[in-house]
């Protein structure tokens, strides 16, 4: 069985007349870095919240490391699978002083004050936010935030990290600080990382791209994979990463996702030799 997994998936909202999610399946497996895009409407942060209990299927069924998301007597348990970053990091902050807002989590799950001490220590020092553990979370800036509620979240041992937008109200400062944080997880501790994002810029760093349009799985691969459709990306009203969008209009007929890598390509038409 994989980490996670949707068995023929559906879910609609009680006031809602059509399915927000269809009939989908999916696989994800532990130690995967995916992005998840799609046009607003497109089923995304409903997929988040599968994942992670907050909401049920109508039909079909979720499960993480072998619990099933709709296991009331299991909640506790799923919690300590999936971690879930929102959008606005001052929904997610209860404390005045910002080692307690990341002990918080920890403490609700019965952990020995002694353990919560370490754990806060370690979480706050893998995002890079151990000097700054006796400040007011309000006077932090809006990425070291979200680093404050990644490491909340990391104090709770999850194996698995749902963040749903949660770089969209950042500036590019701030939403690079936040994915390189994620990134880090992923590389060196193995979490499994899920991050919704409307930035296809971000979305490129994934391992895995899944593409939703009206609740429906239309693309799972590669970046490369999924974005090498330049027009269809443009149909399904995405954007498309900055680096193939400024190739495309230079008439250069190659998808090309990374900066360094657009760089080198126009370096090569120019006939420029060297680093720039």
């Amino acid at each position: 069985m994989s980490f996670i997994e949707f068995s023929d998936v559906t879910f609609r909202y009680p006031d809602s007349k059509k399915d927000t999610i269809k009939n989908l399946s999916l696989k994800i497996e532990q130690g995967e870095l995916i992005s998840v895009i799609g046009h607003n409407g497109s089923g995304k942060s409903t997929l988040a919240k599968l994942i992670n209990g907050l909401l049920t299927p109508t039909q079909g069924a979720v499960t993480v490391n072998g619990i099933t998301t709709a296991q009331e007597e299991k909640r506790i348990d799923l919690l300590q699978q999936v971690g879930m970053i929102f959008q606005n990091p001052d929904n997610q902050i209860v404390a005045s002083i910002v080692e307690e807002d990341v002990a918080f989590g920890p403490e609700n799950l019965g952990v020995p004050p002694e353990e919560i001490r370490k754990r806060v220590d370690e979480a706050l020092k893998t995002v890079g936010m151990y000097d700054y553990r006796l400040k007011a979370p309000h006077n932090l800036s809006g990425g070291q935030k979200q680093r404050v509620a990644i490491a909340g979240i990391l104090a709770m041992q999850p194996k698995c990290i749902v963040m749903d937008e949660s770089t969209a109200m950042l500036d590019p400062i701030g939403r690079k600080e936040v994915m390189d944080a994620v990134k880090k997880l992923n590389e060196q501790f193995g979490i499994t990382i899920i991050y919704i994002t409307h930035f296809m810029n971000e979305a490129v760093e994934a391992h895995r791209v899944i593409l939703l349009d009206h609740g429906e799985i239309k693309k799972d691969g590669s970046p490369k994979e999924v974005f090498s459709d330049y027009e269809q990306m443009i149909n399904y009203g995405l954007d498309v990463p900055q680096s193939y969008e400024l190739v495309k209009k230079l008439g250069i007929d190659a998808c090309i996702l990374e900066e360094d890598e657009c760089v080198a390509l126009l370096m090569q038409h120019l006939g420029v030799h060297g680093k720039a």
